[in-house]
C-alpha cells in the first residue's frame, strides 16, 4: 500500500484487525491514548431487537454507543487538534442503518447527518470527518479506511460511504 500514512499516528477505538493492518501497511504508527493525527471509531456489534421489544434503556444505550460517544470523542479529538493548530482525520465505522433494527437505524441515520455537519463545520480547521457503513470487516474496508485517512482523500469530508451493502 506504499507509505500513504507515513509519519501519521492513528488511534483506533474499537476492534477491527483489517483496519489496523491497513493503517500499519500504509505506514501509520499506533498512538494509543496519546495525541494522534487520525481517530477511527469502530462501532461494536450489537444485538438486533424488534422495535416493539425495545425498552427505553436499550434505546438510550444504542444512542449512547452509536451516536453520543462518537460525537464526544470527535469533539475531544477536534479540540486537541485545534489547540495544536493542526488538522486531522475522524473516521466512523459501523453497520448500515437499514441492517439492525429501529434503535440502530436511528443512531446510524443521525451519525450520517452528524458526519456531514461536522465535515463542513470542521473543514475550516483542516479536520476531515467521514463514515463507512458496512458489515464488511476485511481488506476492502481496511484499504478504504486507510485511503480516507490519507492525503489522497484530502478533499473528501462529510462523506457517508457504504461497502458491500448488497447483502
Amino acid at each position: 500500500m506504499n507509505d500513504w500514512l507515513a509519519g501519521k499516528r492513528v488511534r483506533i477505538e474499537g476492534d477491527n484487525p483489517a483496519i489496523a493492518a491497513a493503517f500499519e501497511a500504509a505506514g501509520a504508527a499506533p498512538a494509543g491514548d496519546d495525541d494522534c493525527d487520525i481517530w477511527v471509531h469502530v462501532a461494536p456489534p450489537t444485538p438486533v431487537r424488534a422495535a416493539h421489544e425495545l425498552t427505553h434503556a436499550q434505546w438510550r444505550a444504542a444512542m449512547d454507543a452509536g451516536l453520543d460517544r462518537r460525537f464526544l470523542g470527535a469533539r475531544d479529538f477536534a479540540a486537541q487538534r485545534r489547540a495544536r493548530g493542526q488538522g486531522g482525520v475522524i473516521l466512523f465505522i459501523g453497520a448500515p442503518e437499514q441492517a439492525l433494527g429501529a434503535d440502530q437505524a436511528a443512531a446510524a441515520g443521525a451519525l450520517g447527518n452528524l458526519t456531514k455537519t461536522l465535515g463542513v463545520e470542521w473543514a475550516r480547521d483542516g479536520i476531515r470527518v467521514n463514515s463507512i457503513l458496512t458489515h464488511e470487516s476485511g481488506d476492502t474496508l481496511g484499504h478504504l479506511a486507510a485511503y480516507l485517512a490519507s492525503d489522497y482523500a484530502a478533499y473528501v469530508t462529510g462523506a457517508v460511504m457504504g461497502v458491500g451493502l448488497d447483502d
